[in-house]
């Protein structure tokens, strides 16, 4: 093994035990392990542990940088779709599908954005929903009524399948206030 991957191990090691990942007595054994009776510098351990804070750091502004983007987009997606006709739907359904995309793959690693695009994506495709109505079946108010309903048929279905509660309470309240417009107005 080289000389600087037992570095990269031995410093990982100092890593854990400084953060308590495992038992002190654990990583004394590794580190005298690799070290193979060498001594290991303090100062050595030291700066890797900062350059893997710094690492940290970092992630956590581009995490920041990335939900400022994402909001940023949805703002402008509800903006668009309130004002125009046939290109916010096209870009508005993009924003969806990119969103989506994104959150199947955070959700391997079980971050806190994946929920938050899940709903950007719902909102979203809600706001898609009422501008197709708006623009091409102003007329038919069935239209929109089906249209409402199978987006809470949809969030209904992606919350028993993605086991995320807030959408299978929206889908369920959706459709029962639905119900209760119908009954009151058409019946």
């Amino acid at each position: 093994m080289s000389v600087q991957r037992k570095q990269i191990i031995i410093n990982e090691i100092a890593f854990w035990k400084k953060n308590k990942l495992l038992p002190e007595h654990y990583c004394d054994f590794l580190t005298a392990l690799y070290a193979q009776g060498e001594e290991v510098g303090d100062e050595r351990k030291e700066n890797y542990s900062q350059a893997i804070l710094a690492k940290e750091k970092k992630n956590n502004t581009f995490f920041y940088v990335i939900l400022g983007f994402i909001t940023v987009l949805l703002i402008a997606s509800l903006v668009l779709i309130t004002t125009a006709a046939f290109i916010p739907i096209i870009v508005t359904g993009m924003a969806i599908f990119a969103f989506l995309y994104i959150a199947i793959k955070l959700a391997k690693t079980k971050s806190v954005m994946t929920p938050l695009l899940f709903v950007f994506s719902a909102l979203l495709l809600l706001g898609i929903s009422f501008k197709v109505w708006d623009v091409y079946f102003i007329d038919y108010p069935f239209v929109l009524i089906g249209l409402m309903i199978g987006n809470c048929l949809l969030w209904l279905f992606s919350g028993l399948l993605l086991k995320l509660v807030y959408f299978s309470v929206s889908g369920i309240v959706g459709l029962v206030l639905i119900l209760v417009y119908l009954f009151k107005f058409y019946l």
